[in-house]
């Protein structure tokens, strides 16, 4: 095997490490981008939904076309102790107009009227399929690492071949 292509095999091991090393962080990073974006939408709804319930005020409609939805439910002192103050988590919700099971991101969160009764609020709105995320982001990384392993290896070997002109040459 000619030196050369050792070193393209050797390079090619590399670049395929760090590429998937790469995606890897690619894909939790755009994961939790989404889902700050998302929890601070979450939190601006709550808070609204919190400061009118807590003002006597009109709620919004439950079925304001957003999709998203929220229930309160009272809670007893002891199950506020035992709860987190919040809490986001995903899970799959069912949207009525749709009549269909979609995942959702959903934010449960407590609070306490002037009376002291304590309140359980929970939050959720329709998100991204992660998995069909993944599956979109593998074929187009796989697509995107071909094309950047073949760019590479031809420009290092048209590289190689004039650098190492020379040398063929003295040998």
């Amino acid at each position: 095997m000619k030196l050369i292509y050792r070193i393209l095999l050797r390079l090619s091991l590399a670049l395929l490490a760090v590429l998937t090393i790469w995606t890897v962080f690619f894909y939790f990073t755009m994961i939790d981008e989404i889902n700050d974006e998302v929890d601070d939408a979450l939190e601006d709804y709550s808070e609204t939904i919190i400061i009118r319930s807590l003002a006597g005020k009109e709620l919004p409609s439950k079925n304001d076309g957003s999709n998203n939805s929220y229930s309160i439910r009272p809670i007893t002192r002891e199950e506020a102790r035992q709860y987190p103050a919040i809490e986001y988590y995903d899970a799959d919700i069912y949207i009525k107009e749709k009549e269909e099971t979609e995942p959702a991101r959903i934010l449960t969160t407590l609070f306490k009227d002037d009376e002291g009764q304590y309140y359980e609020l929970t939050v959720s709105t329709p998100t991204i399929e992660k998995d069909d995320l993944k599956d979109a982001m593998l074929g187009w990384i796989i697509f995107l690492y071909i094309v950047l392993l073949l760019t590479i290896l031809i420009v290092c070997i048209w590289i190689f071949h004039r650098s190492m002109k020379p040398l063929y040459n003295l040998l």
